[in-house]
């Protein structure tokens, strides 16, 4: 070997060893330092939410029904202010194939056996209606949205809610848009007579899914981009001519990406459309990992729909891996809260549903309900997970009128590594992961709070902000929202190992 070569590799070899050393230097040595910029306002915070689907219907118990409207939208709990109600589609008994029963719903369309006429009666799906307005007594709910997964059983092609006979085939009748728009008007108006505060009207969700063939686990309709405009812009015409104060909240698209800025596109297109459109809503499923997509969509956002409310109106783990009462459960929701926010720029998160079914899972014994509450399917027993304090890090502090403030730290925890199974020209081929995250806001009465997720060991981090006074809550393995300081600001913190950390400035 020629000496300059060797002399290049020794300097190589040297480079090398001495990043190295830097490395383990400032990741073992070196204190992360977060600064937050309290002038630099980003988007403003529309709030905090959950949706009734489909456990609302099967809670018969006032006493049940007091409870765990008390930990959803109460200040002593949650203090959650959006509520997404689910119009059910209803169904034929002799024609139905969704074997779990939480998973069909009542319709207030019902037809008279006797006369083979159609009618609304409103005295049903009684449970959830009480449960939305035991949630509404708690004065913290300021935005009501009535979500349909799928279009009335009677205006389908199938006859069934579940979706079509064949994937990725819309089950709605042509010739029933305008009678499905009108069911929407109906239901939408008795609930504002009734003193609801509805605000939006969600009548498409997650169009780009198959919802039928061999899997029909419940109410589910597919729509094709072309289909979805055809029908708002029914629906749109109808809102005007009401007179309704209620704006259309769509597409409810299944993930981020192009489908989703495609639809926000097309829809943005049509003047009837975009008259009555009072947010753009996407679903954030299948990205937890993806923060360079969360990124991306995040500028498409800025650059495109900046003046349009965005809103990430439904999320939980896909698929369900952690217990409900792991930290890890709480920490991926607590992750995905702060990039949803900080990333894509959203004006609010809604969790999907706040109460599932036990699950529990023969490999490890441990219940792997994806609900904010575990429970049986009589509500005899139920349990909070512990993902439900992850949520609290962040509405019990952050309220409606918040605005997200510029934060940013001197050492980049961004961790990427390779999917294999992808191909290389996929842009998923990249995840992304952190060790820490961080998002911060400012509320209406001028405090900064701080949510920082930590996905490793315990960490000494510097505070840079410009207040007098710090609150410090907690929540990791054996703590859950623990106030764990409370007084003079401090330079810097301690945050625990796999913790999730909020630090209230005044």
């Amino acid at each position: 070997m020629k000496k300059s070569a060797k002399i290049f590799l020794f300097a190589f070899a040297a480079a090398v060893a001495a990043f190295v050393i830097i490395m383990i230097l400032c990741f073992g040595e070196c204190k992360m330092k977060i600064t937050i910029d309290q002038s630099r306002e980003l988007q403003k915070v529309y709030g905090w939410g959950s949706s009734s689907c489909w456990w609302s219907q099967n809670v018969s118990d006032e006493a049940d029904r007091e409870k765990i409207a008390k930990l959803l939208y109460s200040k002593e709990g949650l203090a959650l202010n959006i509520y997404r109600y689910n119009i059910g589609a209803g169904y034929d008994e002799a024609n139905n194939r969704v074997g779990n029963p939480w998973r069909v719903t009542e319709s207030f369309l019902v037809k008279n056996e006797e006369t083979g006429e159609w009618g609304y009666d409103f005295s049903r799906d009684k449970n959830a209606v009480e449960m939305m307005k035991k949630c509404l007594s708690y004065g913290c709910i300021d935005t009501v949205i009535l979500f349909a997964n799928s279009p009335h059983y009677s205006f389908t092609v199938t006859g069934q809610s579940s979706g079509g006979f064949e994937p990725h085939v819309s089950n709605l009748k042509e010739e029933c848009y305008e009678k499905y728009a009108d069911y929407l008007i109906t239901i939408t108006e008795h609930f504002i007579d009734e003193g609801i505060p509805v605000k939006f009207i969600s009548p498409i969700n997650e169009p780009q899914w198959s919802w039928g063939g061999e899997w029909v686990g419940q109410e589910g309709c597919h729509y094709e981009p072309d289909e979805v405009i055809a029908f708002l812009k029914i629906l749109a015409v109808k809102i005007k001519e009401s007179g309704l104060n209620v704006k259309i909240y769509a597409p409810e698209s299944g993930e981020i990406g192009a489908f989703t800025c495609g639809l926000f596109d097309k829809m943005l297109a049509d003047e009837n459309i975009k008259d009555v459109l009072g947010a753009l809503s996407y679903h954030s499923y299948w990205a937890d990992n993806y923060a360079v997509l969360k990124t991306d969509f995040g500028k498409t956002v800025n650059e495109k729909y900046s003046g349009y409310r965005v809103d990430m109106s439904e999320w939980c783990e896909l698929p369900c891996e952690h217990g409900t009462q792991t930290v890890e459960s709480a920490l991926i929701m607590a992750r995905v809260i702060g990039n949803d926010m900080a990333l894509s720029h959203a004006n609010s998160w809604t969790s999907w549903v706040a109460v599932n079914q036990i699950g529990i899972k023969e490999e490890d014994g441990l219940d792997h309900s994806d609900g904010l509450i575990s429970a049986s399917d009589d509500f005899s027993q139920y349990s909070v997970s512990k993902r439900y304090y992850a949520l609290a890090h962040y509405s019990e502090f952050i309220p409606a009128g918040s605005v997200m403030v510029e934060s940013s730290s001197n050492i980049s925890t961004l961790n990427t590594w390779e999917d294999e199974n992808l191909s290389e020209d996929d842009p998923k081929r990249i995840v992304g992961g952190y060790s820490v995250t961080f998002s911060a806001y400012k509320t209406p009465d001028g405090k900064v709070v701080l949510v920082l997720v930590n996905e490793g060991d315990e960490r000494e981090i510097k505070l840079d902000i410009d207040k007098e006074k710090m609150t410090v809550y907690t929540t990791d393995e054996m703590r859950n929202l623990e106030k764990t300081y409370d007084g003079e600001k401090q330079k810097q913190i301690t945050v625990s190992h796999n913790s999730i950390t909020t630090v209230v400035f005044e």
